[in-house]
């Protein structure tokens, strides 16, 4: 699973030759797969599926030519919103205003400017959270500007601070940030694979059903843009967020294969709605360093 892959990255990323390292690594350890060959179950025991969600322009310009140099091919995961409205989703919104505001304790200070009515106390005890790569501090003031506040005053937040921190000029931040229409059918006519990631990339779990419809039917849409097919699509799960409801509308909305950040390897026996992905972090440095 990997997201950012460039150099000089304001945000947590994969640099470029980071990411040919451990391409060379896969190449000598694993057979890399596609996403028809994890459909069918018939995977050998060393395969490798590789992943790449936000749908990002270095995506295209950087990613999809290590890959050829290779002969192997992955699955992107663009989310729709950015890709046809040219929207900055709130994930990426919250992790460079993170980037631009070093100091969490003050950016948790700045975010109860804005909400004077919220409950610190009771927000840190619910959403200052351990987590695998990031302490509970930045946890927090990550979580309270993407699902942690309630609406309307979360986007208003999320909005000031990218507006103050990042970038007043949402579209152009945006154009430079994602992939455009014509950039998602190029990785398509590369022999990549494409898969949903949402409308929003919102946390399915915290959805009502409606909500959730609202976001797998956003993935179903950019999949049609592009002329993918949306029989057997596959879902990256935005968080690896998901519930009974997801699962459920995913297979009346002929889904055949969800991914998800549970951090282990897939196993035949695994459900294809709910498969695991080793993040690119857990790829061991010292290959990176060695390589």
């Amino acid at each position: 699973m990997y997201h950012y892959v460039r150099d000089g990255a304001r945000v947590h990323a994969r640099a470029i030759a980071e990411l040919d390292a451990q391409l060379d690594h896969v190449a000598a350890n694993y057979t890399v797969v596609d996403l028809e060959t994890v459909r069918s179950r018939e995977w050998p025991d060393d395969a490798c599926l590789l992943t790449f969600d936000d749908g990002l322009v270095e995506h295209l310009e950087v990613v999809a030519p290590a890959l050829a140099r290779r002969g192997m091919t992955a699955v992107f995961c663009p989310s729709g919103a950015p890709v046809l409205e040219r929207r900055v989703l709130d994930v990426q919104k919250s992790q460079f205003v993170l980037a631009a505001s070093p100091d969490h304790d003050a950016l948790a200070r700045r975010i109860f400017e804005l909400y004077p009515e919220g409950d610190e106390a009771e927000l840190r005890g619910r959403w200052a959270l351990p987590h695998r790569f990031d302490p509970p501090e930045t946890v927090f003031v990550k979580r309270l500007p993407q699902d942690g506040l309630p609406e309307e005053p979360r986007r208003r937040i999320l909005d000031a601070l990218f507006a103050e921190l990042v970038s007043d000029d949402e579209r152009a931040f945006a154009d430079r940030l994602y992939l455009d229409l014509d950039g998602v059918r190029e990785l398509a006519r590369l022999g990549m694979d494409l898969a949903g990631h949402g409308w929003e990339h919102r946390r399915l779990a915290l959805l009502d059903e409606e909500g959730q419809r609202a976001e797998i039917d956003g993935s179903l849409r950019l999949l049609r843009e592009v002329g993918a097919s949306t029989e057997n699509w596959a879902m990256c799960f935005a968080y690896g967020s998901r519930d009974e409801t997801s699962l459920r509308l995913l297979r009346e909305g002929g889904c055949a294969v969800g991914f998800t950040t549970e951090p282990r390897v897939a196993t035949a026996d695994d459900d294809l709605l709910q498969l695991p992905r080793l993040d690119t972090n857990d790829l061991p440095v010292e290959v990176v360093k060695s390589a």
